[in-house]
């Protein structure tokens, strides 16, 4: 092919190496996968963690293109609010990965739709990066580039090369990978997302919107693999995180023209921010089992009330008292909600008469003249193995 000349690392070749920890990481990766998708969570806790993945993603995946928006100001934008006229592009943007991301996540999980990919498949991700852009994106949306372009110190391939490379890419991938016969594993499935991000990179097909493009990508062929929607974010917001390391790793892998290491880097920032999802997730699931269980001990005949209305109240503190550190009373009286509405017009003695109930059904804790909640008792339920 006429571009090897020029572009040697573009060789569609299985130019990579599996080490044995890539290989571990990935187990790790598939195990905590299964695990988080066997987590029960509230449906209104499910959607806010899945609204919160979405957002994340495209904060993620257009910052590293230069985009300025934090996540609070994204997350105003997709409950309905504008931004002025002068950062309008910087909204759209980010709203055309969010619907992007939502098209994705409804054709491969909500509608079990998945293909293998293709040239038609990527500029139509392509066509949602760039959607009502205007000036501010220098691309035809869902059009391969007609002109040569420099990123940096990359000079990429000849733009008349562009539709072979991205069409050799696809019959590559299909020739490597075999999707579409049902061969292809989780570790398979996760290489290929990196790899096929990599040669868009490389290929950069696009006159702009190629980085956003290729997340798109690696996000499809991630979700088809299985990972769960409300971890979707987790590669892009690492490359984000690390973005230095990003450019770095993708240069890198240019001139040697392998990719053992950006693909470790990769799969090592999946591992960890798998293993932080999974953290967050359990924490929810801790979250329901506390409560369960202040249910459980103010509705037992253990629980000591004259009437049901002061079980209900201690029940409402018990609900909300905090359990992240160690609090006064008064600093409690002052900055909870709850404490100062249930506690409004009542004495020091009820009060201290409710705290003592608590503590007795060992529902919070005391260290000196502070309290917190005691959610930690509840690990102490959990199963039993020998340390590592």
């Amino acid at each position: 092919m006429p571009h090897l000349e020029t572009h040697p690392h573009i060789i569609f070749e299985d130019n990579w190496t599996l080490e044995k920890d890539v290989i571990f990481m990935l187990g790790q990766c598939e195990a905590i996968i299964s695990t988080i998708s066997e987590i029960p969570l509230p449906p209104k806790e499910r959607q806010w963690l899945l609204l919160v993945s979405l957002r994340k993603g495209a904060q993620a995946t257009t910052a590293i293109e230069g985009n300025t928006l934090t996540e609070e100001e994204i997350a105003r934008i997709d409950e309905g609010e504008s931004l002025p006229p002068s950062r309008e592009y910087l909204e759209i943007e980010v709203k055309n990965i969010i619907e992007a991301l939502n098209a994705i996540r409804e054709d491969v999980i909500l509608n079990d739709k998945s293909v293998v990919i293709t040239p038609e498949l990527i500029k139509s991700f392509h066509r949602y990066v760039g959607k009502n852009l205007g000036d501010h994106f220098q691309a035809i949306p869902g059009q391969f580039r007609q002109n040569n372009v420099v990123v940096g110190t990359y000079r990429p391939p000849e733009y008349s090369s562009v539709n072979a490379l991205v069409q050799r890419l696809c019959e590559w991938m299909r020739e490597t990978f075999h999707y579409e016969e049902g061969n292809t594993n989780f570790i398979e499935q996760v290489v290929q997302a990196i790899v096929f991000h990599v040669y868009i990179a490389w290929i950069h097909p696009f006159g702009d919107g190629n980085g956003r493009t290729a997340r798109l990508v690696e996000f499809y062929i991630l979700l088809r693999a299985g990972l769960p929607d409300i971890a979707s974010h987790i590669l892009s917001n690492f490359y984000n995180d690390t973005r230095e390391e990003y450019y770095r790793q993708l240069s890198l892998a240019g001139r040697e023209g392998d990719l053992t290491k950006f693909i470790h880097y990769a799969v090592q920032g999946f591992r960890d921010g798998l293993a932080e999802a999974l953290s967050i997730f359990q924490n929810s699931v801790l979250q329901t089992a506390w409560k369960n269980y202040i249910y459980d001990a103010l509705d037992s005949k253990k629980a000591q009330g004259k009437s049901k209305a002061i079980v209900k109240r201690r029940r409402n503190i018990a609900l909300h008292f905090p359990v992240d550190r160690f609090y006064g009373i008064d600093e409690l009286l002052e900055r909870e909600p709850v404490f100062i509405k249930e506690y409004s017009g009542l004495s020091d003695i009820t009060r201290a008469r409710d705290f003592q109930e608590l503590e007795r059904l060992e529902l919070i804790i005391r260290e000196g003249s502070k309290y917190k909640g005691n959610i930690q008792m509840l690990k102490g339920m959990m199963p039993l193995r020998r340390r590592q």
